[in-house]
């Protein structure tokens, strides 16, 4: 049966199941290679398969992952796996501000635990190139500090959609090589010393006052 395209997560305790580093790496992995076995899974994470099963019950307790067929070859036979939906999300029916917030927060500390071991290996294979934005590169590490009002956000979130449009349309395996690309947006809070109100709070206040310079950091 062919995946649906987008499936929602509606119970907080399964959204935090399926957040676990590894497990997201799974769910990954899945949505590249399946339907196909835990052994496929383990070669592209490049872990032990045997580290895999915890996790695979797991993720199939929840429902995000299904069990489809055995698949027998020779004397060997192997449980194959797949998807309920290419893309997984979270939509609490009984969302409090507390689940939805924590769901969020949960899901950027896998991503950047991810961020962090992808690196880490790079750099000690001597994968990693200059970070230079003028000289094409598999290594990108910037962030930026920006007043945006809310038209600034839709087309930034419009630009998000178009990148992982592109990640989707992903090259074949044979043609590219296997890269990681993590996207954060998120509000700075201020604990003290700031203006409880963004100048940029809505269009209109936004055109009353003299825009500021830009200001950022990279690192190169």
């Amino acid at each position: 049966m062919p995946r649906k395209a987008l499936h929602h997560v509606t119970d907080p305790a399964v959204w935090q199941t399926l957040v676990a580093p590894v497990r997201m790496e799974i769910l990954e992995a899945l949505r590249m290679l399946a339907p196909c076995g835990i052994a496929a899974v383990a070669q592209q994470l490049d872990r032990p398969a045997d580290s895999l099963y915890r996790h695979f019950a797991k993720l199939v307790k929840t429902g995000i992952v299904l069990k489809t067929e055995i698949r027998h070859t020779g004397r060997r036979s192997e449980q194959i796996y797949d998807l309920v939906a290419d893309d997984i999300t979270c939509r609490f029916t009984r969302k409090s501000d507390a689940a939805a917030g924590q769901a969020v927060l949960s899901t950027a500390q896998a991503i950047l635990k991810m961020t962090d071991r992808t690196f880490r290996a790079a750099e000690a294979a001597g994968q990693l190139a200059a970070l230079d934005r003028d000289k094409a590169s598999n290594v990108r590490a910037f962030f930026e500090h920006a007043w945006l009002a809310p038209r600034d956000l839709e087309r930034l979130q419009h630009h998000f959609r178009e990148i992982k449009q592109l990640l989707d349309d992903k090259t074949p395996k044979p043609a590219g090589r296997l890269c990681l690309v993590s996207v954060f947006l998120a509000p700075i809070v201020r604990k003290r010393g700031a203006a409880r109100s963004s100048p940029c709070e809505d269009s209109a206040t936004a055109t009353r006052r003299p825009p500021r310079p830009a200001r950022s950091t990279r690192s190169r």
